[in-house]
């Protein structure tokens, strides 16, 4: 029997355990699976992951999608002894790349460099991978040529002051080295990223309304370099004054310590204290939010808390990923602005 015949007979005549079906190159649960037969599954596609990866990563999007197992998924995922990035990895591939872009992709990493795409443009990318035995970061550049486009689009010059900026910097990173739990961390092939210098020279002031908010994100490992944030902060014009701490839930091993947090420094120019009195529990410095979605990706939760505390504007958020409703989002090509602009 060809491969072909084998994968069409195999997604016939699947592979059936108790509680989830295991096809070609997808996994489905049948009825309403219990942990212990999710465990069971999970141990099945673990020791068969070679052969087709999508099986893990199946079956940990569909545990993280289980609400009503609770404290039960962290016990079910340490039991696989996969890395912790392999098994975010996996989850977010299983979650935004299909039956049909994995057909066509040459490795399951080719298929999480398409990820972030749409489905027609995941099809086109992986084709052309397929076809001219692209490597994965030679997969990377053709995914960034689609994106960059669109995210720059109209954005070559912003105009307009504003109160309340967001922004999330595209800090460069040297850990494209394997961590301690053996997990790859290939932040630098995700996307361009801008030195301090680069990032104090930008003309943030000249956007900046006398009495503003600065909200801006920093990794534990950017926060006291030297060059560092407040050299950045302090280049735009505002001074430190607290932050916020993202527990992620899904944290991963670090060289010292389990890292499972992300600072949201806030900082002020002039008068910007909050429009609203500060709730106990809405307004907790910890705010814990399960991880998801691609490399640097922040929840929406934290554009709500801060529209929440200041809930008159002018909004802006600096190196956007997509356009927000009541928003200007600048995206990640801000060394175009305008550098005329007057402060």
């Amino acid at each position: 029997m060809t491969g072909l015949a084998l994968r069409g007979h195999f997604d016939r005549t699947p592979i059936k355990l108790r509680g989830f079906h295991f096809k070609d190159k997808t996994v489905t649960p049948v009825g309403r699976p219990t942990p212990d037969m999710w465990a069971e599954a999970s141990a099945f596609a673990v020791a068969t992951q070679e052969a087709s990866p999508y099986w893990v990563g199946d079956l940990l999007a569909y545990a993280a999608d289980r609400e009503d197992w609770g404290e039960k998924f962290d016990q079910l995922v340490s039991m696989t002894g996969l890395a912790h990035q392999t098994i975010h990895n996996l989850t977010y591939v299983s979650k935004h790349v299909g039956t049909k872009a994995r057909e066509l992709a040459p490795t399951i990493t080719h298929a999480k460099a398409v990820a972030s795409l749409d489905l027609k443009e995941q099809l086109k990318v992986l084709k052309v991978a397929r076809d001219q035995e692209l490597t994965v970061s030679e997969t990377i550049k053709a995914v960034k040529r689609i994106t960059r486009p669109r995210i720059i689009e109209g954005q070559a010059t912003l105009k307009g002051k504003f109160r309340v900026l967001y922004a999330d910097p595209p800090w460069t990173y040297d850990n494209n080295k394997a961590m301690p739990d053996g997990s790859q961390t290939p932040a630098d092939d995700s996307y361009d990223g801008m030195t301090i210098e680069q990032l104090c020279k930008l003309p943030i002031a000249a956007h900046t309304l006398p009495d503003a908010v600065l909200f801006m994100w920093s990794t534990n490992s950017h926060l006291l370099e030297n060059p560092g944030p407040r050299d950045v902060l302090e280049a735009w014009g505002f001074t430190y004054k607290t932050n916020y701490c993202w527990d992620k839930v899904l944290g991963r091993p670090g060289h010292y310590s389990y890292v499972q947090h992300e600072l949201l420094l806030v900082c002020t120019r002039g008068s910007a204290t909050p429009d609203i009195g500060i709730e106990k529990h809405s307004h907790a410095s910890i705010q814990t939010v399960k991880r998801s979605g691609e490399h640097s990706q922040k929840p929406e939760h934290f554009r709500s808390l801060i529209t929440a505390l200041y809930p008159d504007g002018p909004y802006v958020e600096l190196f956007g990923r997509r356009q927000v409703d009541g928003w200007t989002v600048f995206g990640n090509d801000a060394r175009l602005w305008a550098q005329g602009a007057k402060a």
